[in-house]
C-alpha cells in the first residue's frame, strides 16, 4: 500500500501516526484531534521518498540575475565517516526515487 494505491489503509495510517512526533504538552483531546486529522488526510503524507510525486508543469526558478558570478571552486571540509554514510544513503534514496539525477 502507498499513498497512490491505498492511502487510507489502516496499517499505513498507523505507520504515519507512529512517525509523527507530537508535543508532550498536548491534551488528550488535542492529540486525538490531530490523530483524526492525520487519518482523514492520510493521502497527503508520504512514508517514503518513492511516494513523493512531482507536480506536472511545475518548475523551480531561482531568479539568478544575469552576469552573476559564482565561485567555481568551493572548499569543503571532509566528512566524518558517520556523516558520509548518512548523506550517501540519503542521496542514493533520492536517486533511486527519481527525485534527483
Amino acid at each position: 500500500y502507498t499513498c497512490q494505491t491505498d492511502p487510507f489503509n489502516p496499517a499505513r495510517i498507523k505507520e504515519i501516526l507512529r512517525q509523527v512526533k507530537f508535543r508532550d504538552d498536548l491534551t488528550i483531546d488535542e492529540r486525538n484531534e490531530l490523530e483524526q486529522f492525520i487519518a482523514e488526510n492520510a493521502d497527503s503524507f508520504a512514508l517514503t521518498l518513492k511516494e513523493v510525486v512531482s507536480i506536472p508543469g511545475v518548475t523551480l526558478n531561482l531568479n539568478v540575475p544575469e552576469n552573476t558570478m559564482f565561485k567555481i571552486w568551493i572548499h569543503q571540509r571532509p566528512l566524518m565517516p558517520e556523516q558520509s554514510k548518512f548523506y550517501s544513503k540519503r542521496v542514493n534514496d533520492m536517486l533511486e526515487a527519481g527525485i534527483i539525477e
